[in-house]
This record gives structure tokens, sequence and C-alpha cells, in this order.
């Protein structure tokens, strides 16, 4: 099933969204979350899209994408966008696509697509309130996916004490470090224990001040998001299959 993270190509360059997720709410899905039901489709993997407004925004559907299994823990990765010039490669369509990747490897694994990550977290807050009504059973905690396509098994675990930092630090000596903000911080606030995962490559010398064995963790990634730099140039398919194979698989089995 290696083959689903070629999907990143077609997904970036072919799937374009018209903005954010305020200017695609229309009672069609807009075209990011069409090409991923393709994509789930064409693997033959089991989905259902929760479909919702809010009160704030009571004229604007929004889309959580969900790929349903038996798991103590949830893994999450924002579809949304920002700028629709952008390839969005590293942010967040990576983090989709292995996302899929992982499911496909695991079946159990429950994986959700959300939407809104940019502009006010609200697929955080409906899956949060879902979660807290039961509706997947017992849930452990949150893995939030971000910026993924690039590092591998070189991981950083943002700074968010809990158990689910704490099992991360300990399977994998991952190095916890403060992180931009994400959908973590907004399960949080609803008392679910979540952590953001952000694999990163080692390079020699690095201004991010983030030592590691090695060398230092290279984050300029993060200043890529939202502008057109975040291009699939600074993707590789393998570090993905590495980051899924050696991380994800191992976290959601343990």
């Amino acid at each position: 099933m290696k083959k689903i993270l070629k999907e990143i190509y077609s997904f970036c360059k072919k799937a374009k969204n018209e903005g954010t997720a305020f200017a695609n709410g229309c009672i069609d899905y807009p075209p990011r979350v069409k090409f991923i039901l393709g994509i789930l489709k064409k693997y033959e993997i089991k989905n259902c899209v929760d479909s919702f407004a809010t009160e704030v925004h009571p004229d604007i559907n929004f889309h959580n994408i969900i790929l349903p299994g038996k798991s103590s823990y949830i893994v999450i990765a924002h579809h949304d966008i920002v700028n629709p010039k952008s390839e969005n490669a590293n942010d967040n369509s990576a983090s989709v696509i292995n996302a899929i990747y992982l499911k496909s490897l695991v079946p159990e694994a429950i994986v959700v697509l959300t939407d809104c990550e940019e502009v006010g977290m609200y697929g955080a807050k409906r899956l949060a309130e879902q979660i807290k009504e039961g509706i997947f059973g017992d849930i452990k905690g949150v893995i939030n996916l971000e910026l993924s396509g690039a590092g591998g098994k070189s991981l950083l675990v943002g700074d968010y004490p809990g158990p689910l930092t704490e099992k991360i630090k300990m399977i994998f000596g991952a190095t916890v470090f403060p992180t931009p903000g994400n959908e973590s911080i907004q399960f949080r606030k609803e008392g679910i224990d979540s952590t953001v995962i952000n694999p990163l490559p080692i390079t020699e010398k690095s201004k991010s001040g983030m030592k590691v064995s090695g060398g230092y963790l290279d984050n300029s990634s993060w200043g890529r998001c939202h502008t057109e730099e975040d291009s699939l140039e600074f993707i590789s398919t393998q570090d993905m299959h590495e980051f899924v194979t050696k991380i994800l698989v191992p976290l959601i089995k343990e």
C-alpha cells in the first residue's frame, strides 16, 4: 500500500480549494475533500463524512472525514488550507496522506481528517464533543499530525504535559519542544489528552536551537507554512513511509 504516499503529488497539484474553510462552505464538498474521498474509495478504505455548521457560521458547511476503527487513540490531521496559491505540501497535505497510509496498514486505527484548523479549530471542537459523548468508545488521547512530510523518525513532540506525551517520549526518546498553535490545544481545553508530533530533519547547524543527538532539528518548515514555498520540493515520500511505519504504527499498536 506504499503507493498511497504517491497520492500527495496529485493532492497538492490538482486538489485546489478556493481558500480557507470559509471560502468553500457550499453544499457540495470542496475540492480537497472530494480528492480525499476519491483516494479512500480507490483504496477501499471505509469512511463517513461528518458535515456540520456552527452557531457562529450557520450558513457554512464544514467537513470532518472519519475513518472508523477500534483503538484507544484517535489520529488526526487537518485537511483545510489558508493559501490557495500554495501547494500546501507540508501544511498539512503530507499529514493527511500519512494518516490515510496508517489506516491502510492498521485497519483498527481511528483516523479523523479535520476541517477548520486554520480558522477557528471548529473541526477539533466538533470532534471533541463527539469524543466526550462516547461516540468513539473509550479514547485515551488524540495524536495530532502536523507538517509530517520530511524528517522520518527524527521526532519532535509538543510540550503538552500528559500521559500521551510521556508515552511518546518513553517509546521513541522524542524531544519535547514548544510548537506553533495546533488542534491539540483545543482538545486539551476540552479535557482530552492530546499532543502534536512533527518529524523534522536533523542538520549539523540550525537556528532553531533544538539540539538533539546528531545535531539540531531543522524547523524551517514552520516558516514556509501558508506560503508558496510550502511546496513538494521539501517533501520526501521515503521519510513519510519511515514516519508512518516506524513511529505511527508502533504507537497505535503499543
